[in-house]
């Protein structure tokens, strides 16, 4: 089977995995998912799709936490 266009099947039920975590707002749960996704691709519009959405879930975690630690103190 090619796969210079399509991937395996593995990496598209990873990835809808990945992409349920982040619907139900576990973005640190789908980081990781999205790097197990990218690790199973073979295409490389795939891994660069799946390491772009495993940063954007890390991005929102950092962004996310931030307001919190202010309000805390620990951030002027």
């Amino acid at each position: 089977m090619s796969f210079k266009y399509h991937d395996s099947p593995l990496y598209y039920r990873v990835a809808r995995e990945a992409a349920q975590l982040e619907r139900d707002g576990e973005y640190e749960r789908a980081a990781k998912v999205w790097a197990k996704a990218n690790r199973t691709s073979r295409n490389p519009l795939n891994q660069d799709y799946s390491e772009k959405r495993s940063d954007f879930c890390l991005m929102f975690i950092i962004r996310n936490k931030r307001p919190e630690a202010s309000e805390n103190g620990l951030h002027p």
